[in-house]
């Protein structure tokens, strides 16, 4: 790079090393659980603040996107702007970072206590340093080094720090309202500081079956709702295999299957000497990208009536199907994109080589890509330790995401 303003931003983050962990320590010592980010954007406020940044922020109450949401007058996103304030119609590089984490379990499986934000053995310890603290921490350093650096992309970078992300995506559909859509967007979420162009959506669900009780001397008087809600089961499981085997994507040959399908609850009856009167399950269902979430709900709809359809109690007692939430769309960006290139070139200059994959978790990232953003996921830290006890970044990492993220401001 020489003596260029993009060599001087780079060697700004790499010195700025001590500066970043220590960053994204303090940020995993507020315990910032979804419904209560208002410590953690005041925070960033600051930092950004005290560096010369314009600040903006977003506040739920007023927006009718609130209904629904917990302790709305005290959440609010937290806009803020390296470079100034973009002109009208100035293309726009947003980097989006959600604020909230999720509950960190009983304390007693943590080797560290999880909002201790423990630097150790070159890592950040704790809930959120990966889920993605860690790579707000990043974007914050390296936006601040283009800064300083004097360089002026033609995208005016803005960092979109979000609530709600681990519940309902509401900061994020927030910010988009409140300023539109940016021409391209990193999402900063843990990928190993691996390249995310394409990720496959999801739709939550329940479904609920009832019975009726009876003792269990005379079970025959009752109706078993688990015995109901089974081959319901196993027909989504039928549904999912069949999606499953119907899309294939080169930047999915990592994993067994692009479009995930999973039962996480499943609950039937209240005692064990009753004939359940009841039966619940809930899960997710992939979508592909651009698939119209329509279509994928009536997929669901229809698989569950059909094999209720061979139950001789459902006239009587019907199942019930809830969507859990909206969906998160699938969405892929192409591969010569502008935002795609200048990752791929970052990447590669920073760690001499680039790696690009598909993703199956839902995020952020398919709101922009809806509304036409050219987007991709990228950050630093381990996305399969995310939401675990062992959760941790290292700090490694956070510099050569950081690094990667300097570069890819300053080029686009």
């Amino acid at each position: 790079m020489g003596s260029t303003p993009a060599a001087a931003a780079d060697a700004a983050v790499r010195a700025a090393a001590d500066e970043l962990a220590e960053l994204v320590a303090a940020l995993v010592r507020i315990p910032s659980v979804s419904g209560r980010e208002e410590d953690a954007a005041a925070w960033c406020a600051e930092w950004m603040a005290a560096h010369g940044w314009d600040v903006d922020e977003q506040p739920l109450a007023g927006s009718d996107l609130a209904a629904g949401e917990e302790r709305v007058g005290s959440r609010r996103n937290v806009i803020g702007y390296p470079l100034g304030r973009p002109e009208r119609d100035e293309p726009v590089l947003a980097l989006n970072g959600h604020l909230d984490v999720v509950p960190a379990g009983d304390d007693a499986d943590w080797a560290v206590p999880p909002f201790a934000g423990e630097r150790r053995d070159g890592a950040v310890h704790g809930r959120g340093s990966a889920d993605m603290k860690g790579g707000i921490g990043a974007a914050l350093v390296a936006a601040e080094a283009v800064r300083a650096a004097g360089i002026r992309p033609a995208h005016r970078p803005v960092v979109h720090l979000v609530l709600g992300e681990e519940t309902t995506g509401v900061g994020t559909r927030l910010a988009l309202r409140t300023l539109g859509a940016p021409a391209a967007v990193i999402v900063l979420e843990p990928t190993g500081n691996q390249i995310v162009p394409v990720s496959t959506g999801l739709q939550f669900f329940e479904v609920q079956v009832p019975g009726r009780a009876a003792h269990t001397s005379a079970p025959w008087r009752g109706v078993d709702a688990l015995a109901r809600i089974l081959p319901l089961r196993e027909a989504l499981l039928r549904l999912a295999d069949e999606r499953s085997a119907g899309y294939r994507h080169p930047l999915f040959a990592h994993v067994p299957t692009a479009l995930p399908f999973a039962i996480g609850r499943l609950h039937a009856g209240e005692y064990r000497a009753s004939v359940p009167a009841s039966a619940t399950m809930a899960g997710r269902i992939g979508m592909r990208p651009g698939e119209p979430v329509a279509d994928v709900r009536a997929a669901v709809e229809a698989a569950l009536a059909a094999a209720a359809a061979h139950d001789p109690h459902e006239a009587e007692l019907p199942h019930r199907l809830r969507w859990l939430g909206d969906a998160y769309p699938g969405w892929e960006t192409r591969a010569g994109a502008l935002l795609v290139t200048a990752l791929h070139d970052a990447a590669v200059a920073v760690d001499g080589t680039a790696v690009h994959l598909g993703f199956t978790a839902g995020t952020d990232t398919g709101q922009y890509a809806a509304l036409g953003a050219d987007a991709a996921v990228f950050g630093p830290g381990d996305a399969a330790l995310a939401h675990t006890s062992a959760e941790h970044v290292t700090e490694a990492d956070l510099v050569r995401a950081a690094r990667t993220l300097a570069a890819t401001i300053g080029s686009l």
